[in-house]
């Protein structure tokens, strides 16, 4: 875990109210998918960070996924290239991609944020299941159809497959496809299913929770939820657990 301060590259717009934010760092250590980061608001009324998925990094760069719902993603929004920042990363632990397995992604809205970067680190044997309401908000469907095989669910059809990623993958089971692992982020009720799923069918299953956080680091206690039968902090412990420890 360390501060940086880096430079806003890009800010973009990518659906109604989604900003893939893009900035450049010096000397960033090695991150993995399922970790995440506490950005700075620029603005002097907001204390505590913002939490954001480490969607995609590289030594020099980072760029995180943000859906603008208050005041701090607000203000972070409107940040322009030449803007800088103070971000805290890489924080919590990561999806443990497993050398050589067959995996199965399933991401819902917001939640793909973390996924990307696991996908990529699978090294091309992965079906990947993206689930949005509609088509408007797709996104990063590109990026993620370059590192695996990508299926775009949307809840009315608009695009791709009509209905939740999750019966998309049981589909994909039924015909044949075996994954080793199941890793998932998104709205609970997408990961209670997958849950199930994953554990009815034997297969190794890995959830990234998402729970409101203060610091970050483990010292708030604000992320607290219960884990294998006892209080563990999700920005510390977690955010990723594997599926049967977890309780929904």
């Amino acid at each position: 875990m360390n501060d940086f301060t880096g430079e806003v590259i890009a800010n973009s717009e990518i659906a109604p109210g989604a900003f893939l934010l893009e900035m450049s760092f010096s000397g960033l250590p090695e991150m993995r998918g399922g970790q995440f980061a506490m950005l700075e608001p620029p603005r002097d009324d907001c204390v505590l960070r913002r939490p954001l998925g480490i969607c995609m990094a590289a030594p020099d760069y980072a760029a995180f996924l943000m859906q603008v719902k208050g005041g701090g993603t607000e203000a972070i929004s409107r940040l322009e290239c030449g803007d800088t920042l103070r971000v805290t990363m890489p924080l919590g632990n990561g999806f443990p991609v497993k050398p050589g397995a067959t995996a199965a992604i399933v991401g819902g809205g917001f939640g793909i944020a973390p996924l990307y970067m696991t996908a990529a680190e699978c090294g091309g044997n992965v079906r990947i299941y993206n689930g949005f309401a509609t088509a408007k908000q797709v996104m990063l469907a590109d990026r993620f159809a370059a590192v695996g095989r990508l299926t775009v669910c949307t809840d009315d059809g608009s695009r791709g497959y009509r209905g939740y990623p999750v019966d998309a993958l049981a589909e994909d089971m039924d015909g044949g496809f075996v994954p080793d692992v199941i890793y998932c982020c998104g709205p609970e009720p997408l990961m209670r299913a997958v849950k199930k799923l994953g554990e009815e069918r034997g297969v190794e299953t890995y959830l990234s929770l998402e729970q409101r956080m203060g610091c970050g680091v483990g010292a708030c206690l604000t992320c607290t939820c219960k884990v294998a039968g006892h209080n563990t902090r999700v920005c510390k412990d977690g955010p990723v657990f594997r599926s049967t420890e977890v309780y929904l």
